[in-house]
């Protein structure tokens, strides 16, 4: 398994988390990542760096504007899966990038299902100038990934 740097931006360019993957699949339009347990969890923006207590999984899809994690408890069960709109990836040498487009959606084992950062979306729309079409992108995954959920598609069988 190689080891990834996994870079997500926000729409201006910074730098908002970084952590190291290990590539496990890809099937040429589908990555799948596994978090490697103890590497840094660097979230820049939030001034945090702490090592990586349990692993999660991440896939991207190279055409799709989202991407979804899937989080585990300490008996390695699904806990959640928390999903983010975001502009389809890019890999060069060994790093995958993305740009988080701030919405959010988490399902939870249990049923529920939260919508998230719904106003940082609004707000970043007008503070970076997201064009219309990435607005409408970004509103589609969220529509995607809710029927994926309810039609119980992967990644969502359960």
């Amino acid at each position: 398994m190689d080891l990834w740097q996994i870079l997500i931006r926000k729409y201006d360019g910074r730098l908002h988390i970084t952590f190291p993957a290990y590539l496990i699949d890809d099937d040429g339009e589908r990555l799948f990542f596994r978090a490697q347990v103890g590497g840094a969890l660097n979230q820049i923006t939030r001034g945090s760096n702490a090592p990586l207590q349990r692993s999660f999984d991440v896939v991207l899809w190279r055409s799709r504007w989202y991407n979804i994690y899937t989080n585990y408890d300490e008996q390695m069960r699904v806990s959640n899966y928390y999903c983010n709109a975001a502009l389809p990836p890019t890999c060069s040498d060994h790093e995958l990038t993305f740009i988080d487009l701030d919405l959010d959606v988490r399902f939870w084992m249990d049923g529920r299902i939260e919508i998230l950062d719904e106003d940082e979306f609004i707000e970043h729309s007008a503070l970076f100038g997201y064009p219309e079409d990435v607005q409408q992108n970004a509103r589609r995954a969220v529509d995607d990934l809710l029927a994926l959920w309810k039609a119980k598609l992967p990644p969502f069988e359960r």
